[in-house]
C-alpha cells in the first residue's frame, strides 16, 4: 500500500511540476507580433490526423519563430476567421501570416505532409 501511495505521490509530483502551456487561439496570435502558421481542418477530411501530425512536429522545430494555432472550421474562431477570409476546398492547408496578419501564404495539403516543403516554406517565410 506504501508502495502504491509513494508511486501516486511522485507521479502527482512530475505531473505538477510540467510546464502546460495553452494552445494560442486565431485571435491571440493575430494580435502577436511572432508569425503564425495557421492549420486550417475539418475533422471528416482526408489525411487531417496526418496533418496535424506534421503540424505539431514542425511547430516543435519553429516554435521560436512562430505561432502555431489549429483552426477547426467547426470552431468559435472560425467565425471571426471568415469576416476577413474565405475557407477554401481541399483541407486541410495552411496559412502563414506576418505583421499581424497583413502577409499571408498559402500551403496546399501536399506541402503540409512533405516535411521538406512545409520546413522550407516556414524557413524562407521568416527572412
Amino acid at each position: 500500500m506504501k508502495k502504491v501511495l509513494l508511486s501516486m505521490l511522485v507521479l502527482f509530483s512530475i505531473a505538477s511540476s510540467a510546464q502546460v502551456t495553452k494552445a494560442m487561439t486565431f485571435s491571440e496570435a493575430m494580435n502577436d507580433s511572432k508569425p503564425m502558421a495557421l492549420l486550417i481542418y475539418a475533422n471528416w477530411a482526408d489525411g487531417v490526423s496526418d496533418a496535424i501530425g506534421k503540424f505539431k512536429a514542425q511547430e516543435a522545430q519553429f516554435s521560436d519563430s512562430y505561432n502555431f494555432v489549429l483552426l477547426d472550421i467547426a470552431s468559435e474562431d472560425t467565425k471571426e476567421f471568415n469576416k476577413k477570409h474565405h475557407i477554401y476546398p481541399n483541407l486541410p492547408y495552411v496559412l502563414l501570416y506576418k505583421n499581424n496578419g497583413k502577409i499571408s501564404r498559402y500551403l496546399q495539403k501536399n506541402c503540409i505532409l512533405e516535411d521538406s516543403c512545409f520546413a522550407d516554406k516556414l524557413d524562407l517565410f521568416i527572412r
